[in-house]
């Protein structure tokens, strides 16, 4: 029996190349003007405004704050294409935004319509090594626009901006919620998070994490263990956020069936 077929970013990018798209490029450049009019002020920290077209391996517009951000001029990231935004990515953060990230992205686009896809906004956190050497920790927001055919992105609109004075550790957060436009406001709800660990320590169960582990497994409340392990309630809580977290398991139950499948139990 044959895997599914893992889409990696590269590979989009390889089989997109200068390929004729179904899509009226108008309605890319209207996205790129309504983008522009948001006022620079409302970019939390050091931000800036992109357009990616796929097909052609670039930037078609940049507008905010890039040169503060990473240290490059604008049009040096345009004028040098995708190739050289990868380049600039921390090798291990890259490995798992294009094995793993991008195909879940590509997955939910697949198995949701293709006329609802500008309703869902995708947002993820990577470093990128800047013009001075130093490393940035930088998130970004967006949406796509994609093949009618296929679903498969062919633009990507949204934000990205430098959060390295708030995001202290490694972790990769994925996170895709839905527009809901109610009352005239929009609200967000999330659909799905995930937690990804460039560095394989960070997603280790701590020996106390393995042993409230074990009690869960054994049917215990939080309130049981606590009492027997002489922790607060609360204390007990966490690290079961905590494991859910590492795991990225939605409930107990889940995360004990990863345990024993990982040998941790």
């Amino acid at each position: 029996m044959s895997s599914k077929k893992i889409i990696t970013y590269t590979g989009l990018l390889n089989e997109t190349y200068y390929r004729s798209k179904d899509i009226d490029d108008r309605e890319v450049l209207q996205l790129l003007k309504e983008a522009e009019a948001i006022p620079p002020k409302l970019l939390p920290l050091k931000g800036h405004l992109y357009v990616v077209d796929y097909s052609q391996h670039r930037h078609v517009g940049l507008s905010g704050q890039t040169k503060s951000m990473i240290g490059y001029d604008p049009r040096e990231v345009m004028d040098n294409g995708i190739e050289f935004v990868i380049g600039l990515f921390q090798k291990d953060d890259f490995k798992i935004y294009n094995e793993t990230i991008f195909n879940h992205i590509v997955e939910f686009l697949k198995t949701t319509p293709q006329d609802q896809h500008g309703e869902y906004v995708f947002s993820f956190n990577y470093r990128v090594k800047k013009a001075d050497g130093r490393w940035a920790q930088l998130f970004q927001e967006g949406c796509y626009i994609t093949d009618p055919k296929t679903n498969l992105p062919l633009y990507s609109i949204g934000m990205a901006m430098d959060v390295t004075p708030i995001k202290k550790d490694s972790s990769i957060v994925l996170s895709i919620d839905k527009k809901i436009n109610q009352n005239g406001k929009v609200y967000f709800t999330n659909i799905h998070t995930g937690y990804f660990y460039p560095e394989p320590d960070d997603s280790r169960l701590s020996r106390r994490e393995r042993e409230i582990l074990g009690r869960l497994a054994d049917g215990l409340s939080s309130k049981e263990i606590a009492a027997k392990l002489h922790l607060s309630e609360s204390t007990i809580v966490n690290h079961r956020k905590n494991m859910l977290r590492k795991t990225n398991t939605k409930n107990v139950a889940e995360l004990i069936r990863c345990a024993i499948s990982r040998g941790f139990l």
